[in-house]
């Protein structure tokens, strides 16, 4: 597949603006803890070092756990490590893009780097999933524009006509049996999330909409792809179904896909099988 290359950009740029913002949080802490140290020192002498202890104690928890998350390590078992990580995820992110937003680095590299980033911390879980705990999402603008077949009510309505990346991505779910969905936005993205409840989900979308699901679905994994737009935001996008692939296979447990009854070597004869059952049916159907 001939998809327009847009330069790569690494996990680190956005690894950089966490580690500005988590020590900023804690410059601005110690400094209003010394804002008001006389007014602390007026309720009890032991309260500004009390107050500063604590504060050096939570620094060191927090950037900590910057440093975990920067440098690609798994997640903490303990409830407050997971807790910090839902803290900076969902609090000191934000901060890092404006941060960096404010040195003149573009949303969209930020945005880009934080799934890169996303998607190393997931892979790095060596995840051994089983077909019904993946959900696939896709962003409608991957079908054909001219296309009139409805795919949000039911993905497998698609005519495989080869327009658009639909059909090839089908092939690779038939492969592995897994739930996949087209979604037009994130509200119907957040409900099937809510339906299904699966342990991973695999995004396919642009950078805006990838990031702001990571945070919306936290702390279920996130896996993403970033589409390509030959023809400009939200129409007529595409997607390397071999990268999709890729991912798929790393994700899944090999035991689960190796027996299943749809293997790879046997995809060119379910895929016959399934065309002439769609024949059968829209024949019935016109009789």
């Amino acid at each position: 597949m001939n998809l327009s290359k847009r330069p790569e950009v690494g996990h680190r740029l956005c690894a950089r603006a966490l580690w500005a913002a988590g020590l900023i949080v804690s410059g601005v802490a110690f400094g209003v803890l010394m804002s008001i140290k006389p007014l602390l020192l007026k309720l009890n002498t032991l309260l500004p070092p009390f107050c500063y202890l604590v504060a050096a104690i939570a620094s060191a928890l927090l950037l900590r756990e910057v440093w975990s998350i920067t440098t690609i390590r798994p997640e903490g078992r303990t409830k407050l490590s997971r807790a910090l990580r839902r803290l900076i995820i969902r609090f000191l992110l934000p901060i890092a893009f404006l941060i960096g937003q404010g040195i003149g680095i573009s949303r969209q590299r930020l945005m880009s780097s934080f799934v890169q980033m996303n998607n190393k911390l997931t892979m790095d879980k060596h995840l051994a999933l089983k077909p019904d705990e993946i959900l696939i999402l896709l962003p409608q603008c991957l079908q054909a524009p001219e296309c009139d077949r409805r795919l949000t009510s039911d993905i497998h309505n698609c005519r495989r006509c080869g327009r658009c990346d639909m059909a090839a991505l089908l092939d690779v779910f038939d492969k592995y049996d897994v739930k996949a969905c087209v979604v037009p936005g994130g509200t119907l993205a957040r409900e099937m999330v809510k339906t299904h409840r699966p342990k991973v989900i695999l995004a396919v979308a642009c950078e805006r909409e990838l990031s702001s699901g990571i945070l919306d679905t936290h702390p279920i994994p996130v896996v993403s792809v970033v589409n390509d737009r030959p023809n400009g935001p939200c129409i007529g996008t595409r997607v390397s179904p071999d990268a999709v692939d890729a991912l798929l296979q790393r994700l899944l447990d090999k035991t689960c896909y190796a027996k299943d009854s749809i293997r790879a070597t046997d995809l060119g004869q379910h895929q016959t099988e399934r065309k002439e059952q769609r024949d059968s049916e829209a024949s019935s159907g016109a009789s």
